[in-house]
């Protein structure tokens, strides 16, 4: 019976060679740890980049642990082209003070975020980071960005000298070696003396620098002959409304004078004292009775 479970038991690991490589032998290349505190929350956001050898036979499993307080918010790989793509991924299972997740990989580099409580005591800060996998690293890497208006920070163990990128201060350490389940650890302290976060602070700027090529940019230089051809067309659409209504008013006006000189020529008409007859202009005798006309004084 022993010799058949055995013989089932090396089937399986024959048959599953990704499942036992993520489980037992999967190493790391390299990790990236990058500790933010208070970007765009008054807590730590935790950024885990990694690479696994280009021999590693994929897809292939790998399972985490962070801390049980930590609230995992992004888990991905990387595109061929840099981007980062959705990993399928369970759900974290709590064990003692930890919790467990994996992820599939179908690409050489994987990314991970989360969230984990800081230490607030007036304004000191405190955190404790702790790296505690079951993988063999072979460089290990970790930095710390500095948060606004801080006065001072302290890290143990302590960290290089800070650089600047972007305007924002980092503390790198150096490359280290881990073992398998080999842990890393470091605990930093700093005084803050306002609430402010990192994003908040931030200004958008632009990716690349900005000229008349720049895609979605409108340049003046090339918007100016369409500017001064609807400009044209304005003066065109009312020099013709205003031809209109000039024409317009010339009418009304000639009707008006037609109408004042007809009501003038027939206060001036002349009649006949005897029969009533209307006399034309000039006439000297009624062309009915032949009565004398009576010229009105003019």
């Amino acid at each position: 019976m022993r010799k058949w479970f055995l013989i089932l038991i090396m089937a399986a690991l024959l048959t599953f060679p990704s499942l036992a490589l993520a489980q037992t032998d999967l190493t790391l290349a390299e990790v990236s740890v990058q500790l933010w505190p208070e970007y765009d929350q008054p807590s730590m956001l935790v950024i885990v980049d990694y690479s696994i050898p280009k021999e590693t036979q994929l897809p292939a499993d790998a399972t985490f642990r962070i801390p049980k307080d930590a609230n995992l918010i992004a888990v991905a790989t990387y595109a061929a082209d840099g981007s980062l793509l959705n990993a399928v991924v369970n759900d974290p299972i709590v064990a003692g003070d930890w919790q467990i997740f994996t992820m599939s990989l179908d690409s050489a580099q994987g990314h991970f975020e989360y969230y984990q409580p800081i230490a607030f005591n007036g304004e000191q800060r405190s955190f404790s980071y702790l790296w505690d996998n079951q993988f063999a690293v072979a460089a290990f890497n970790i930095s710390v960005l500095e948060p606004m208006d801080t006065t001072a920070l302290t890290t143990t163990p302590k960290l290089g000298i800070a650089s600047q990128k972007d305007g924002l201060k980092y503390y790198s350490g150096s490359p280290v070696k881990l073992a398998a389940n080999e842990q890393f650890a470091l605990k930093f302290e700093y005084k803050k003396t306002s609430d402010a976060l990192v994003s908040s602070s931030q200004a958008v700027q632009p990716a690349a620098p900005l000229d008349d090529n720049t895609k979605g940019k409108i340049s003046f230089s090339n918007s100016l002959p369409y500017v001064i051809g609807g400009v044209g067309l304005l003066l065109i659409v009312g020099g013709v409304v205003y031809y209109l209504q000039a024409g317009k008013t010339s009418v009304k006006k000639s009707r008006r004078r037609s109408r004042k000189s007809d009501n003038e020529e027939g206060d001036g008409d002349t009649y006949c004292s005897q029969c009533g007859t209307r006399a034309r202009g000039g006439d000297r005798f009624c062309r009915v009775c032949g009565s004398r006309i009576k010229q009105t004084e003019e």
